[in-house]
């Protein structure tokens, strides 16, 4: 199993509002060596996971250049400290015009990253921005994701509105051959997802962290997921597996996607598909 969607970062560094969310569900969250390659590789082995990307976060729309550095270097260390178990997606400022771009040409030709994570609600911008647009020719040249957060967020200190995915349309169309991950699959929006993605074969997305806080209704959200992309698109291929550690834990989105029905042939298709996509661009 090839987990698309985790996060690393730096404790010590870690702003107050993801803080203060990590606080309020319980004192494992807010154990150090969670967000250590260590801890993800722990949490990897008791999940039954072989590979994780890990994506660098860019939690704020006003950090410095140095503060991306130290984000994209974290990483870059946990992935060298990982024996091949761990793959690097760097991040950039969005509206860092030629600067951006000279972060993402190093990252990804002399740092060994093997794509881009970018965060609107974080970061504040919506994706078909034309601002952005230089930033994806680079990707699409390399042919090579970039991870995108989709769909709200459940930090009060971020906005929803920059995570809609009606707004990859425009993106999709005008870069068909830059492969494009919707992380959370929209968090709810399924059938805006099922379109774009019987439309736009350069679209995919991961199904991190689409469960009920409710345990009688648990696994509904990922079921309708599944449901709909099926009914819409005649195929799952595109829907790739994802947890968003260390915000949801491995081993619990494992253990929910075994409470589904039909939950043997969903995890091998989110298995293969994954492989295929990792192979497809070159990132394992």
């Amino acid at each position: 199993m090839i987990d698309i969607h985790t996060h690393l970062w730096d404790f010590e560094a870690m702003p107050e509002a993801i803080r203060t969310y990590f606080v309020g569900k319980g004192n494992e969250q807010v154990d150090p060596k969670k967000y250590t390659a260590e801890g993800l590789l722990e949490s990897m082995s008791q999940a039954g996971i072989e590979y994780s990307i890990v994506s660098a976060l860019a939690y704020s729309h006003d950090l410095s250049w140095d503060n991306i550095h130290e984000i994209n270097e974290y990483v870059r260390k946990a992935v060298a400290a990982s024996d091949g178990k761990l793959i690097g997606f760097c991040t950039v400022d969005p509206f860092g015009g030629e600067a951006s771009i000279t972060m993402l040409r190093k990252c990804m030709e002399e740092e060994g990253f093997k794509g881009l994570k970018l965060h609107g609600n974080m970061q504040r911008f919506y994706p078909n921005d034309k601002r952005l647009y230089e930033i994806y020719k680079v990707m699409q040249s390399y042919h090579k994701p970039i991870l995108f957060h989709t769909g709200g967020i459940g930090l009060k200190a971020y906005r929803d509105c920059y995570g809609q995915i009606s707004n990859f349309d425009d993106v999709a169309c005008d870069f068909p051959e830059l492969p494009i991950i919707l992380g959370h699959a929209g968090r709810l929006k399924y059938e805006e997802l099922a379109v774009l993605l019987r439309k736009h074969t350069n679209i995919y997305a991961d199904i991190s962290t689409n469960f009920s806080k409710a345990s009688e209704y648990r696994t509904k959200p990922m079921e309708k997921l599944f449901q709909t992309v099926l009914e819409w698109c005649g195929t799952s291929s595109h829907l790739l597996f994802g947890s968003d550690y260390p915000f949801y834990a491995q081993k619990q989105t494992v253990d929910n996607m075994n409470l589904m029905e039909h939950r043997t042939e969903i995890l091998k298709d989110l298995e293969d598909n994954t492989q295929v996509f990792v192979k497809k661009f070159g990132i394992i």
